[in-house]
């Protein structure tokens, strides 16, 4: 399931998930459709929905193999199975898309048909997207029960357990009572809502068992100790590896579900709890079994790797695969952060700040509202206006040039960009007149780290200067990663010196390579770690952020603008309630600077 804010200030969002079961569908046509149906709405469970189940649309995308043999009655039965289940939930399908010729012919005479898929999207209104329940059992909280969305006996057709033996299986579970799961869709939505669910995830790819450990996988010395028998299947494999719709929820300490869950009609089990550990203990009635999740978690993470190692140079993949354990985002926050979002006085004239953007460019809304939220009056200035002399930055005492792919990075990153700068007049001499300037604060964010560095604005005395190049993994790297604020002189930066924060990096040339020795940069701060991933790019003495000699002038590879709020970070402080993240502080650093000079 992916969640979208529906603007910086609001708490709503928009709720998004996708389903298919194209090997159960190759068994069942029908079941395979409702299968589909059911993975999406078992993800998008999750998100508090304004309406519960009603308040969602589904999307459908037909790919069938059309006019092969018996493959227009099967599409005919599908499509039959997503109307009805659909009509059967109370919810609409107003959208779709058809490919219908999903059939592939070889010079030697072979012909290839897909399995025939319908791909379930599923969209809804999120009404708070601080209350989303995460796929990862939390140690000090409540039971964890088993919820049976399926009403069907478990089966391994169509799962994933049946194909690495190459088999496809000659039944497929599907979903037997519709008024059942949209009861328990409804019941569990309710939980949610009111903070009694800290932890679910859906019955999907690779059965119960993948679930439970998947669950287990996201944070360090965690595990559970389960007893499965109530669920009443006397086959330990089907058990595990069964595909049948459900879900596994984790209740908030000191509540007990059952209660609920029994008043609403909801099928459970209550099925054991999360400890410290790990081992992931499993026993179903004589039989037991313990899996060790750390040797496990590699196992899971080894499929990526590969695949990572067919994009990945330098042997980076495998570098990942090593370190993703020993590189834990742990944080530590400045003494002084209260989390509250700074008081802006209505009176009096704010300073003006610019976003400097260009073809190509990304991130200048978050960039214009970190700074709004700061206490600036912010100025929206493309290229074409500093180039036409509309815009000459005489009346601009902060400016910002944001991330993205400037002319699509076809002369290579900021290169297209800078260029545009030196070899413009108007454009050359604002910019100019800007930086000699002792008023004047400028921060430069991916693509606008790049520009600053390209124009040499940072070291501008150095003989040799330093050059943003490619990743050591030759590959644009988005990764949650923490960065290390040093004891630095810099005006947007410095109070949050020994500082430990989270922070987004999107870049494919984000290396600092700086040909000089370390003292002779002004580095702000370091990536937590030294390693790949942690330093996603390889920069000369784990540089993510420098500044000028004055301090005025920052460049960084990190997105600190994307980060501002406590759920834009993939992981924050458990506990907290923040209404900005410390990040925002850099911003309130400047207008703060500003005022004073």
């Amino acid at each position: 399931m992916g969640v979208m804010a529906l603007d910086y200030r609001s708490t709503e969002g928009i709720a998004t998930s996708v389903g298919h079961a194209p090997v159960a569908a190759l068994i069942n046509a029908k079941a395979g459709s409702r299968h589909a149906i059911g993975e999406a709405l078992s993800n998008i469970i999750f998100a508090p929905l304004k309406e519960g189940i009603k308040n969602i649309s589904l999307s459908a995308n037909w790919m069938w193999p059309c006019k092969n043999e018996g493959e227009d009655a099967r599409l005919y039965e599908a499509v039959q199975a997503v109307s009805d289940f659909a009509c059967e939930l109370g919810i609409n399908v107003p959208t779709g898309k058809d490919s219908l010729s999903m059939k592939q012919k070889y010079k030697n005479g072979e012909e290839v048909i897909s399995p025939g898929t319908v791909i379930i999207s599923a969209a809804a209104n999120c009404t708070d997207i601080n209350r989303i329940v995460e796929p990862v059992l939390e140690k000090d909280e409540g039971d964890i029960y088993y919820i049976n969305l399926s009403q069907d006996s478990f089966k391994l057709g169509g799962s994933s357990f049946a194909q690495v033996n190459n088999k496809i299986g000659n039944e497929a579970p599907t979903i037997g009572d519709s008024a059942v799961f949209k009861n328990t869709f409804n019941a569990i939505q309710e939980l949610i809502k009111s903070d009694k669910i800290v932890a679910g995830h859906d019955i999907g790819s690779g059965g119960l068992i993948t679930s439970l450990l998947e669950l287990c996988f996201a944070d360090m010395n965690l595990s559970a100790k389960l007893d499965l028998s109530e669920l009443n299947e006397n086959d330990s494999v089907k058990l595990l590896f069964a595909e049948n719709i459900a879900i596994v929820v984790q209740a908030a300490k000191g509540e007990d579900l059952s209660t609920t869950l029994t008043a609403t009609g909801v099928p459970f089990a209550k099925i054991g709890t999360a400890t410290e550990g790990n081992e992931l203990q499993i026993s179903n009635g004589s039989d037991s079994f313990n899996f060790t999740i750390d040797e496990l978690r590699d196992t899971w993470y080894r499929t990526s790797a590969l695949l990572d190692a067919k994009q990945c140079a330098n042997n980076k993949a495998e570098e990942r695969f090593i370190n993703y354990k020993y590189q834990a985002l742990d944080f530590n926050f400045p003494s002084h952060f209260t989390g509250k979002l700074p008081v802006i006085s209505n009176t009096g004239e704010k300073p003006k700040a610019a976003i400097i953007r260009e073809k190509g460019s990304n991130s200048e809304r978050e960039m214009a509202n970190a700074m709004y939220l700061a206490g600036f009056d912010v100025k929206d200035v493309h290229m074409t206006d500093l180039i036409s002399g509309r815009e000459t930055l005489e009346d601009i005492q902060f400016i910002g040039a944001v991330g993205g792919f400037s002319n699509s990075d076809v002369l290579g990153s900021a290169k297209g960009w800078a260029g545009a700068f030196l070899y413009n007049e108007k454009a050359n001499t604002a910019l100019k007149n800007f930086f000699k300037r002792e008023d004047t604060l400028s921060v430069g964010i991916c693509n606008g780290c790049q520009l600053f560095m390209e124009l040499e604005v940072i070291n501008p005395d150095h003989d040799k200067h330093g050059k943003m190049v490619h990743n050591d993994s030759k590959k644009h790297e988005s990764n949650f990663t923490s960065v290390k604020i040093q004891e630095n002189n810099s005006v947007m930066l410095s109070s949050l010196a020994g500082s430990t924060l989270g922070v987004w990096i999107s870049h494919g040339e984000g290396k600092f390579d700086l040909p000089l020795s370390e003292e002779n940069y002004n580095i702000v701060a370091k990536y937590g770690y030294d390693g790949y991933p942690a330093n996603p790019n390889g920069s000369d003495f784990n540089t993510a952020m420098l500044c000028d000699t004055t301090g005025r002038h920052l460049v960084m590879m990190p997105h600190i603008e994307r980060s501002t709020f406590q759920w834009n970070w993939a992981n924050y402080p458990k506990g907290r309630k923040d209404e900005v993240s410390p990040w925002l502080e850099a911003f309130v650093n400047a207008r703060k600077w500003i005022e004073n000079n």
